[in-house]
């Protein structure tokens, strides 16, 4: 009897140990358990602060490639391109799970690769920008240039009109003594009703400017009534942009030297009594004009 308790006491004993043992094995289980489950925490909690870092990185990196301003086609088309994968890795960082530094560490792989790219586009851009300032500045020197060329020659321009138009003055005939009377057929100067032709005097002064060779003068006289006295139904001449009817006219060869001219009209019938005008036209001018009266 004694003999089975000792037994029992006996099992009892290494039951209670065995229990212990598997106690403190359970409490160090539970105690590991702790650990991971607070080391896995800290391990997510920081996966998920770089994940939002990295987020960060990537919405400043698309701000960044907005910024980019450039007028190279090619190079605005790669800049989309890096803006694209911008997109494509933030979508897939919102899919990803906060539990795996290998795809952290991906990421970051590819946004180092995408900082490295926008580094190279901002020199290439920076560059373009500079060209660009120093063709608009040649641009604007050539303009400045090709203006001062412009008004140059627009002033060269002008000075060689007025020079022609020196010359041209210069040149042109003018004449003195410019008088108109009535005559007989002796040449001697009677009233109107004798009058047998109208004999224009005029002096040509010496022009050794002036072009040499044939000239015609036409003489045009004006009645009182302002009725131009017509040499015929055909007497017309070139003045101006205008035709002209002529009275007389006279060919002469000028030299350049002092000429004395008249020119005869003969009396028609178609005089009046009164104040005429007479004028002179050679070379596309008018080169003389007087007023006469008739008695």
């Amino acid at each position: 009897m004694e003999e089975n308790k000792f037994i029992q006491s006996k099992k009892d004993k290494r039951l209670m140990v065995i229990i212990g043992c598997l106690s403190g094995v359970l409490l160090l289980l539970l105690v590991f358990f702790l650990v991971e489950w607070s080391q896995n925490r800290k391990h997510i909690a920081a996966i998920h602060e770089e994940k939002e870092l990295l987020e960060q990185e990537l919405t400043d990196l698309s701000t960044n490639y907005d910024n980019l301003k450039t007028s190279n086609d090619t190079l605005n088309e790669k800049l989309l391109v890096e803006q694209e994968k911008i997109a494509t890795l933030l979508e897939e960082m919102k899919k990803f799970r906060d539990n795996s530094y290998a795809e952290i560490n991906k990421y970051k792989r590819e946004i180092g690769t995408l900082k490295t790219v926008l580094r190279s586009y901002v020199v290439q851009i920076d560059s373009l920008n500079r060209l660009n300032q120093q063709l608009a500045q040649e641009n604007t020197e050539v303009k400045q240039q090709m203006n001062w060329v412009r008004e140059r020659n627009t002033k060269l321009e002008n000075e060689q009109k007025n020079m022609k138009k020196v010359i041209a003055i210069a040149g042109a005939l003018t004449v003195e003594n410019f008088v108109v009377v009535p005559i007989n057929k002796k040449g001697k100067e009677v009233n109107w009703k004798k009058c047998f032709q109208l004999r224009a005097d005029f002096i040509i002064p010496k022009n050794i400017t002036a072009k040499r060779g044939k000239r015609i003068i036409y003489l045009r006289l004006t009645r009182p009534d302002d009725k131009v006295i017509a040499f015929s139904e055909k007497s017309y001449f070139k003045y101006q942009n205008a035709t002209l009817t002529y009275s007389a006219k006279r060919e002469f060869e000028y030299e350049g030297e002092r000429l004395e001219m008249s020119i005869y009209w003969p009396n028609d019938g178609s005089l009046v009594k009164g104040r005429y005008t007479a004028d002179l036209f050679c070379d596309n001018e008018n080169i003389g004009s007087t007023e006469f009266f008739l008695k």
